[in-house]
């Protein structure tokens, strides 16, 4: 018996690179309680390959204040969340924080000229406001409802934004209702997409987990595939404040049935490691 897949062959999904300190953030977070017993076994012989491997991924984290190590009892350490580790945990996986932020019905435009023969610049600089979760509402007008004053500040300092680019504040734009500057800017049908099938295919599985015995090695596997599905949902998803978000946005949905998932596997890996 296996899970229902995410992947789907008529669709070119994205890829996820699996980033090992977001992995191991997001597994401590929802599952600390399982960590803290026999059941680590299980966790480690499905991330690592050998115990080297898994102590390297350790020290780096350490060194980055994202984990502590206690050694007192346990033969394997014992994982914490330290407050720094918090602080990097990549948004979506707290999006609750952005949903219920005020916004004070400001926008934030960034309008940019950047040569034709600084093409990598401009490339890069993409890359970094899509990461921030801007919304391209034309080629080079970026915008967002939260305050980027800080971040640009930073830019112009140490990459000299402020050469080849404008940051304006608009609390209106003629003739454009609000609901209008936000579909227009982000691709909302292919969040849609992705996040309904993520919440047909996630609620099967977790039917089938309530319904059929599976075994620790399936726990996991369920485990994980979640992950990558849910880290392909919320990317490109802006998580903007309540008051912005479209009618029918799945976003809340989505992050629920995974917290729910998340839950329901550790419960049924209790009984292998008690």
């Amino acid at each position: 018996m296996k899970w229902e897949s995410f992947h789907h062959p008529d669709w070119s999904l994205p890829v996820v690179r699996r980033r090992m300190q977001e992995e191991w953030i997001d597994l401590l977070q929802d599952l600390a309680e399982l960590l803290r017993t026999a059941g680590r076994s299980h966790l480690w012989q499905h991330t690592y390959p050998n115990l080297r491997a898994y102590h390297n991924s350790m020290s780096r984290l350490r060194k980055a204040g994202l984990v502590v190590k206690h050694t007192e009892t346990a033969k394997l350490p014992r994982l914490e969340l330290t407050d720094a580790g918090k602080a990097r945990l990549p948004v979506y996986h707290d999006p609750e924080k952005l949903w219920n932020t005020s916004w004070s019905g400001i926008w934030y435009m960034l309008v940019f000229d950047v040569p034709e023969d600084e093409r990598h610049y401009r490339d890069q600089l993409r890359a970094f406001l899509k990461q921030m979760r801007m919304g391209c509402l034309q080629k080079s007008v970026w915008i967002t409802p939260r305050d980027i004053r800080p971040e640009y500040d930073d830019l112009g300092r140490a990459a000299n934004l402020d050469a080849v680019s404008y940051l304006l504040e608009s609390r209106t734009v003629l003739h454009r209702e609000v609901s209008e500057m936000v579909d227009a800017s982000w691709h909302w049908e292919w969040i849609n997409k992705l996040q309904h099938r993520y919440l047909s295919v996630y609620n099967r599985n977790l039917e089938l987990l309530e319904t059929i015995d599976h075994d620790a090695d399936a726990l996991m596997i369920l485990l994980k595939e979640d992950s990558e599905a849910y880290i392909q949902c919320m990317l490109p998803d802006p998580l903007l404040p309540n008051a912005l978000l479209p009618v029918d946005y799945s976003g809340k949905e989505v992050y629920a049935l995974h917290k729910t998932l998340r839950k329901r596997v550790a419960h049924h890996l209790h009984k292998y490691i008690v």
